[in-house]
This record gives structure tokens, C-alpha cells and sequence, in this order.
């Protein structure tokens, strides 16, 4: 299904692309950040929010209540069905891996001396929920070096001990690109009975993931990263582990019963995702989610990193060319990401005059990148890479755009 620039009818499905600012065009390279919107997952989010915009079926029992509980059902098992996971009710519907990341830290049952092992690629949306309980006291925090714009992986194993209670390891990282083989890092933790945490977001929108297959205790994704609307997202968590996480979040449908027994209360919370999903629920968000998977689904996974694998080789190509720039990340393994990350060695290169110079270069386009260090202090930190210009891209991207960011780069450089 894969075309010359892309792999799908960008004008029907992603308008942003034709539409223009001050009178431009976009190129847009920023999606590692947010994704452009799928008009399909849009309108279900719209259709639905008319038609459908009620309690769902397990607070009302009216006809319109039953039919959203319906619907949002229907995304929950699709989604199940679309990563992997074995039972629709390991499905928590989040606001994306923020509030997934959070989740986990102030659900999990930490005990006196337990510690948490981070990689160094984590976003800071992990970082710091698990840095909070640290200060705290709750947990000690181990972070993993990095090696190679990788976890080390010998380095880890020599920090895991039966004192570690769970592991957080970033399936692709949002600073230095390609994807990281965390299959042996499961399988390590999971031999000194530690639990583990997956970050997701940059994998999920241009990769076909299978939970079961990796074995991961919980894993979280954002949906605005894959075209669905902001304020969606899923915390996948092992249908085993409900029972021992404790729920942080309470609410409306987190109980099966509150009584009232010689004066006192007593209140039975459910051992089950509901006990996550407190009060009213994204039930438009969670269809339309439902709906950007699907068209995914459709495209093909194989179609998708075929198209998003030449483009990042070509964007490495070109900006190999350059000899002022340094790319980040390993090689030919940045092909199985969907991000390329720079830095320039010339000493009166800046990453914010860059990045203003690529909105008034051209009266025709504006390029749209990410500068910075990416929420991705850790791994900035660990690298001693002050910041980066990030090129990231999703189904629409083309090497038009990189041939045409290429184009402002040069001239950018040769300005200085």
C-alpha cells in the first residue's frame, strides 16, 4: 500500500497537511511530540459526543446509558485485541502515558527498602513520579547507565536484586531514536521477582506490539501520538496484578459496596481495571482511539515501518552531508525508530534561532521541529548532550520534508 511520499490519502484523512498558517504550509517533523489527527477518529469522536452523550451503563440502565457502556466496551476489547493482551478487562483507559506512569507509581504497594531501577531514556513523565517517592523516602531509585545511547544491559543486571521491586525501561527512546530490546530486560527483572513498566508512547503508533508476547507487567501508550484525539490513552496491566496494586485514583465505579456495620463504615473496591477508572470516563476519546487503531490496522504494520524505515534512512542520509552535524543514536538501528536527533559542533549554531529561522525562511512552507531536550532530561544528563534538533515522523511524512528541512539547514548554516 506504500506510495512514492506516503502511504495514505493525507488531504482526506489528515487536513492539517493542506491547511495553512500565516498563509504557509506546514512540513510537519514533530510528530515524536503529537501526531497530526486523523479526520476518521476525529468524527467518531464527534459523532459520538451528539449522539451518545451520556453516563455509561453501569451507573444508568436507561436505553441511550446502555448503548455507550456498549460502544465503550467495544473499544476496550479492540484494543485488547489490537496490542496483545488476553482479556479486555486488562485494559485501563488513561488520559495518555503521563497519567499511566503516574498510575503505577502511586499504585504499586512499595515496602520499606524497596528499590526501582529507571533507564536512562526515560521521559521525564516517569522520572519524576518515581524521583517524588525517592525524596520521600518510599523507594530507593537506581538509574541505569547508558552505554552506546542505550541501557546497558550488563550494568543492569549487576543492579538487580531481590530488593528491586520494579523496573521501568522506555521501549523507544524520544531523544536518540530506534527501539530498545527490552525483552531481556523483562526477563532479567522478572527472575528476582520484580515487576516491570513499559513506556510505550513512541512505539506504539509505528510498531505492531504484542503485551503477551513480551510479557510485560503493565505498559502505557498515548493516543494523540498515533493520530487519535488528546486525552486519550491505555495502561496495560497483567489481569494477575489488580489484585496487588493499590489504586491511587478513586471515585465513581472504583466499588462494588460501601456498608455501614456497628457505626462504621466499610468499603469493598473492586480487584479489576474499574478500580482505576474513577468517575465519568473519555468514552468518545476511547472510540475514537479505537478508531486510529483500526485504520492503522488496515494500513498494515509492515507497510508502515516499510514507509517510516526509508524515510529515516533517507533523512540520515542527507543529513550525513553535512559535516557540521552529529547524529544521535546507532547507525543503521535508528531505522527501526521513527526519529533522527542532531547536534550541530559549530560553536554559533543555535537551536532556538534554528528553530525560529525555520518559520520565516521560506515564504512558502514552515518547517516544524522539536529543540531541546525533550523532556528526556535523563538521558541529556547521561549523554552530556545539551539539546538536540529532533526530526520525527508518523504515515504522512515524505522525503519531500526532509528535503526541504535539509534545504533550510543548509542555509541556516551557511548564514553563520
Amino acid at each position: 500500500m506504500a506510495g512514492k511520499k506516503n502511504i495514505l490519502p493525507l488531504k482526506k484523512e489528515f487536513p492539517a497537511i493542506s491547511d495553512k498558517i500565516s498563509k504557509k504550509a506546514i512540513v510537519y517533523l514533530d510528530s515524536a511530540c503529537t501526531a497530526l489527527k486523523m479526520k476518521s477518529a476525529a468524527n467518531e469522536q464527534r459523532d459520538f459526543l451528539l449522539k451518545l452523550g451520556a453516563c455509561a451503563g453501569n451507573r444508568s440502565v436507561h436505553l441511550l446509558s446502555r448503548e455507550v457502556e456498549t460502544e465503550f466496551y467495544s473499544a476496550r476489547k479492540a484494543i485488547a485485541g489490537f496490542i496483545g493482551a488476553k482479556s479486555p478487562e486488562e485494559i485501563v483507559f488513561t488520559s495518555g502515558t503521563t497519567e499511566g506512569a503516574n498510575l503505577v507509581a502511586m499504585s504499586f504497594p512499595f515496602k520499606k527498602g524497596d528499590e526501582v531501577i529507571l533507564s536512562p531514556l526515560e521521559h521525564n513523565s516517569v522520572f519524576l513520579p518515581f524521583y517524588r517517592l525517592s525524596k520521600r523516602g518510599k523507594i530507593k531509585l537506581k538509574i541505569i547507565p547508558l552505554k552506546d545511547f542505550k541501557p546497558d544491559f550488563s550494568a543492569y543486571k549487576k543492579m538487580l536484586t531481590f530488593k528491586t521491586a520494579l523496573v521501568c525501561v522506555t521501549r523507544a527512546s524520544n531523544i536518540f531514536g530506534g527501539a530498545v530490546d527490552i525483552k531481556k530486560f523483562i526477563s532479567a527483572a522478572h527472575k528476582k521477582k520484580a515487576k516491570v513498566f513499559i513506556d510505550a508512547a513512541q512505539y506504539i503508533p509505528t510498531h505492531k506490539e504484542n503485551v503477551g508476547d513480551l510479557n510485560a507487567d503493565m505498559l502505557a501508550f498515548s493516543g494523540h501520538k498515533m493520530g487519535a484525539p488528546f486525552g486519550t490513552g491505555v495502561l496495560y496491566v497483567k489481569k494477575n496484578l489488580f489484585g496487588f496494586l493499590k489504586p491511587s485514583k478513586l471515585g465513581g465505579g472504583t466499588v462494588k459496596k460501601i456498608i455501614r456495620e456497628n457505626g462504621l463504615y466499610k468499603v469493598d473496591f473492586f480487584k479489576s481495571n474499574a478500580a482505576y477508572e474513577a468517575g465519568i470516563q473519555n468514552y468518545s476519546g476511547a472510540v475514537a482511539l479505537k478508531k486510529s487503531f483500526e485504520l492503522l490496522h488496515k494500513i498494515g504494520y509492515k507497510n508502515i515501518r516499510a514507509h517510516i524505515r526509508k524515510i529515516v534512512e533517507y533523512a540520515r542520509l542527507k543529513l550525513s552531508s553535512f559535516k557540521e552535524i552529529k547524529i544521535m543514536g546507532n547507525g543503521k538501528e535508528l531505522s527501526e525508530g521513527s526519529i533522527i536527533s542532531f547536534v550541530c559542533e559549530n560553536p554559533r549554531f543555535s537551536v532556538i534561532d534554528f528553530n525560529i529561522f525555520l518559520q520565516e525562511y521560506s515564504s512558502e512552507y514552515f518547517v516544524a521541529v522539536r529543540c531541546g531536550r525533550h523532556c528526556a532530561d535523563l538521558a541529556v544528563l547521561n549523554s552530556g548532550v545539551k539539546s538536540t534538533v529532533r526530526l520525527s515522523f508518523f504515515i504522512y511524512s515524505s522525503k519531500r520534508d526532509i528535503d526541504i528541512f535539509c534545504d533550510a539547514l543548509g542555509a541556516y548554516l551557511k548564514s553563520l
